[in-house]
């Protein structure tokens, strides 16, 4: 589901420090066997495999910041205290628990069934497979030769249409708010320096920073699609579309888009909270 634009979301993570949105996990019991069905499902879809790769992103991009502004970075210590709230278990987690609430045990059926077929099992394994080093030079590689080769009208248009069917720019945009947001809170509380008037500025420059760069990231994973999907016939690629239109899949990858913006949110919250207990305790 993301896998295709992994490499731009977090080469985008830390350009502008903003306020978090106000995302909340529903709350109440979690029926344990929706649990395991959804712990299934979050396997078979890629969606696991691609969550065990934050913490490694998220370390390079924030030892990339520290290189690039080494005075406005986190220091050593307070690193660490970020990185341990970003463990893939704990926003494996938090995932699943969200998903498990939002999703009825009738469409985790139908989406397992669905994903259980030979096509969608090529193609999940396609999409994990785009994120290896060895695949991420390979790409760069295939991008580069599309322009002397470029896709048919008719590929183009197709692949546009995925990117729409499987609301990847979309959701690359709505994580990389939500990594961005709940950054920007960090620094400011570290600063001294979160009020009214700070965050008021910083939800302005979001949208201008959104309006500015959506385009190019759009192109950017367009283009990241025609190599993930260079094996898959259009016809395959028009099945795929159709599967990921279905109301059981459409509302799977919102809610765990929405799912993966809380628990970022969450293990920012977290390390705002120790950083303010470490800053107090040496001020004390």
């Amino acid at each position: 589901m993301l896998t295709c634009t992994r490499q731009t979301l977090f080469a985008l993570l830390l350009i502008i420090p903003f306020t978090p949105l106000h995302a909340e996990s529903k709350r109440g019991e979690v029926d344990p066997n929706i649990s395991q069905e959804v712990d299934q499902l979050m396997k078979i879809t890629g969606l696991k495999q691609m969550i065990d790769t934050f913490p490694q992103e998220i370390e390079a991009q924030i030892n990339q910041q520290k290189m690039g502004n080494p005075n406005g970075a986190l220091t050593e210590e307070e690193s660490r205290l970020l990185f341990s709230h970003f463990s893939a278990d704990t926003i494996y987690q938090s995932l699943k628990q969200h998903l498990s609430r939002t999703l009825d045990s009738r469409e985790i059926s139908t989406l397992l069934q669905v994903h259980d077929k030979p096509l969608m099992k090529r193609i999940v394994t396609a999409e994990v497979a785009s994120s290896s080093i060895e695949s991420q030079k390979e790409m760069a590689a295939f991008i580069a030769g599309l322009r002397h080769r470029p896709p048919s009208d008719q590929r183009m248009k197709m692949i546009q249409q995925l990117d729409r069917a499987s609301m990847s720019t979309d959701s690359v945009i709505y994580i990389i708010e939500m990594m961005m947001l709940g950054m920007g809170e960090l620094m400011m509380e570290r600063n001294g320096e979160l009020n009214t008037a700070s965050k008021a500025q910083m939800e302005e420059t979001i949208t201008n920073t959104i309006r500015l760069i959506e385009g190019e990231l759009r192109q950017q994973i367009i283009m990241s699609m025609h190599y993930i999907y260079r094996d898959f016939s259009d016809a395959e690629v028009m099945r795929y579309i159709e599967q990921l239109k279905s109301d059981e899949n459409q509302h799977y990858t919102r809610a765990a888009i929405e799912g993966i913006g809380i628990a970022i949110l969450d293990a920012f919250k977290q390390g705002v909270d120790q950083l303010l207990l470490l800053r107090n305790a040496r001020a004390a």
